[in-house]
């Protein structure tokens, strides 16, 4: 039974130079995992066991939910190309044993923001699952539900072609209503370090980006403080937590800080000097004097 990775990659070229670094990362911490690559772009790379040109379609989220289902593998791991291993993972692919799937819980349960395709149907009990790591086996069941998670994405565009979500909404439907099994990952497997989460053991696989690329010393920086404890833990924009016990008479539990890291890379004021000056480029100077003015 064959495994093996697979990325997509279309709509937009700045996605490669992430891709490149995802797929080294990849390839260092399980060298022996073949990797399939679904790109738009032209992509010349030695990491890459297979690589399959594509036309792609107006929207990157459908792209992934109709080319997925094109793996060569019997057990796939799909990856997002602003995802960066840190560690190996050999004990993922077991759980397909007895399940048709694995993923983390999305961070923030629901990401229609503006409610654009309300489910009413399903219990809010019920969240999405984040799909930037994806484990997925070939399968009756699992075939099932990713024709439901491509059809009914394609459906939603055809019908509200000046609205797009991202392909999460889609997948929680098509899991919700149909027969797979899915594993619920920890977030060691998925940790979208700049945001927020709980942590129980060592961190293996990160998951985020700033400006279409990776910061070296920030993921550095990053591993070390989110893994100085693999007790349980929580992370909030940058900053990492432990419970601890403190009192003499009467123990109490207290928050504890582990560390800290950069949540953005570099200088925060050449970002902002940075970001100033594409406002202005934007704008006119006039038009950005006014808001600032405003906001007094």
């Amino acid at each position: 039974m064959s495994s093996g990775a697979v990325y997509i990659i279309t709509q937009d070229h700045r996605y490669v130079d992430l891709l490149l670094t995802s797929a080294a990362s990849l390839k260092r911490a399980m060298p022996d995992l073949p990797i399939t690559l679904f790109s738009q772009f032209p992509v010349d790379s030695s990491h890459f066991d297979r690589i399959v040109r594509v036309q792609p379609s107006k929207d990157g989220f459908y792209d992934k939910t109709k080319l997925i289902r094109e793996s060569p593998y019997d057990r796939t791991l799909f990856v997002d190309a602003d995802i960066y291993v840190t560690e190996p993972f050999p004990e993922l692919f077991p759980l397909l044993d007895h399940f048709d799937c694995a993923a983390t819980h999305e961070e923030y349960v629901n990401t229609d923001w503006h409610n654009r395709y309300p489910r009413t149907d399903i219990p809010v009990s019920f969240p999405e699952f984040n799909t930037g790591i994806l484990l997925l086996k070939r399968s009756i069941q699992m075939d099932r539900v990713l024709d439901n998670w491509c059809d009914l994405y394609r459906k939603f565009l055809d019908e509200t072609p000046d609205h797009k979500i991202n392909d999460q909404p889609f997948f929680r439907a098509a899991i919700y209503y149909n027969e797979a099994r899915i594993a619920t990952l920890p977030r060691e497997y998925n940790c979208k370090f700049r945001g927020q989460g709980y942590l129980n053991g060592r961190v293996k696989i990160l998951h985020g980006h700033v400006n279409f690329r990776f910061d070296p010393t920030q993921l550095s920086q990053a591993m070390r403080t989110l893994n100085a404890s693999e007790r349980p833990r929580v992370y909030i924009a940058g900053h990492v937590y432990e419970q601890k016990l403190v009192g003499r008479l009467v123990s109490r539990r207290k928050a504890h800080e582990v560390g800290s890291f950069p949540e953005l890379p570099g200088s925060l004021l050449l970002r902002r000097v940075k970001r100033l000056k594409e406002i202005v480029q934007e704008r006119g100077i006039a038009k950005t004097l006014a808001k600032v003015l405003a906001a007094k």
